[in-house]
């Protein structure tokens, strides 16, 4: 049977990232933290939970954490339908939802699965960034998705090992998405029961919604200035 990697972007999620770990161990996953720029004990957490840990210091980037994690992956020789799990680190518990996004790429019914969460309400924001990613994706892609900004995701190693770049922040699900889909990638969204910290309607919460847009907008027009398999 196929393995499954995932791979979690942490960045100061000391509170959360152990019940992650801990819930994606059961899947039974082999888990990697990159621990992104932190100021507290999130690698400390994350590693007594079990997890192989990798830091990355500077300015927090979740795309250059990823591809971290995933020079790391390569580093371990998976296989073509080896199966690699994209995990939020806040989601804690819920991970273990992971399981519905793991069973059709495995059963080779598409080589990305995309989390579907509950709506966030009123915990949210308007939904405007995530109103502008899905239409940027069917125009890339014809196609219109339910959770553009997902970043609860399963993957092919033999298709996401086709990638070259990723685009940078928190564009890195809109391009990796619109990416996959032009490389012929079957696209499945899944219904998940996944929680994740939301950041709501204050001015830190719009500030984030901001840079998202940003880094939507930038990757709409192809940026992609993070290097998957060479750099940092």
């Amino acid at each position: 049977m196929s393995r499954v990697f995932a791979v979690v972007p942490a960045h100061n999620e000391a509170q959360q990232v152990a019940n992650t770990v801990r819930s994606l161990l059961t899947l039974p996953a082999e888990v990697v933290v990159v621990a992104d720029a932190c100021s507290d004990d999130t690698a400390e957490r994350a590693r007594e939970a079990g997890a192989t840990v990798l830091t990355r210091r500077g300015r927090g980037d979740k795309a250059r954490a990823l591809a971290r994690g995933m020079r790391w992956l390569q580093e371990q020789h998976p296989a073509d339908d080896d199966v690699v799990l994209l995990i939020d680190a806040d989601v804690g518990d819920t991970a273990r939802e992971a399981v519905r996004l793991v069973q059709p790429v495995r059963a080779c019914e598409a080589e990305l699965a995309i989390g579907v969460l509950p709506p966030a309400g009123r915990r949210g924001g308007f939904g405007l960034v995530a109103r502008f990613a899905q239409w940027v994706l069917r125009l890339q892609t014809g196609r219109c998705f339910r959770a553009p900004l997902s970043g609860q995701r399963a993957l092919r190693w033999g298709v996401l090992c086709r990638l070259h770049a990723l685009a940078e922040g928190f564009g890195v699900e809109v391009g990796m998405t619109a990416d996959l889909v032009r490389l012929g990638a079957r696209v499945q969204e899944v219904e998940v029961e996944m929680t994740h910290r939301y950041t709501g309607r204050s001015w830190r919460g719009f500030l984030h919604r901001a840079r998202q847009g940003w880094h939507v907008l930038l990757a709409s027009v192809g940026r992609r200035p993070v290097q998957l398999w060479t750099g940092e």
